[in-house]
């Protein structure tokens, strides 16, 4: 699967000529909240998937305004490519400044029916990075970036191998697993270590 994903991501966006960036960008955590929250919550999603981008949309606001702005949680956002084209996409959120990573993710899951569905999705893609701060020749270089990529391969398979994470999003709540987007069993597993 590694090199599968590999490939594809290599195939979509293609292999393109320039220099690196001359301060090379490195993998980042992306983590919201206070760093001594009771509790953390850790997020696996794919870039490409239906359900991770409703819970993006719908249910993150919900989780945000009544645990992670209260400071209860600690939540941190973590790639689960499960295609080519979202290991793209995870590419190039990485590849911005940490502080506008998660935002970028936002952006991504909030238009994902757009990107997914134009004709040269990775096009699109690229004019996201261009809004984050990036220069299209920032957004190509990072597209070839091999260290973020092994990082990103490094957190999926580290999922799949010690956590069984299987589909996505599938959130970790301590020990306790909540797969899909089903905000109550999410908040009741909270909840529940809340108190």
């Amino acid at each position: 699967m590694r090199v599968f994903i590999r490939i594809v991501a290599l195939t979509v966006c293609g292999l393109f000529a320039g220099a690196a960036f001359a301060d090379a960008p490195t993998y980042h955590e992306f983590i919201e909240g206070k760093a001594d929250a009771k509790i953390t919550v850790v997020e696996y999603a794919s870039l490409t998937c239906h359900f991770c981008a409703d819970f993006s949309k719908n249910n993150y606001s919900k989780l945000k305004a009544e645990y992670i702005d209260t400071g209860k949680v600690k939540f941190i956002y973590r790639d689960f490519p499960t295609d080519g084209l979202a290991a793209g996409a995870a590419l190039i959120t990485r590849c911005v400044p940490s502080e506008r990573g998660k935002t970028l993710v936002d952006l991504m899951f909030k238009n994902q029916a757009e990107w997914m569905r134009a004709e040269k999705p990775i096009e699109v893609l690229r004019g996201y990075g261009q809004l984050a701060g990036m220069t299209l020749d920032d957004v190509d270089a990072c597209l070839k970036n091999e260290a973020i990529f092994a990082d990103i391969q490094d957190v999926r398979q580290k999922a799949v191998s010690l956590y069984k994470v299987q589909a996505t999003p599938t959130f970790f709540i301590g020990n306790d697993k909540v797969e899909g987007n089903n905000y109550p069993a999410l908040k009741a597993a909270i909840d529940k270590q809340l108190k």
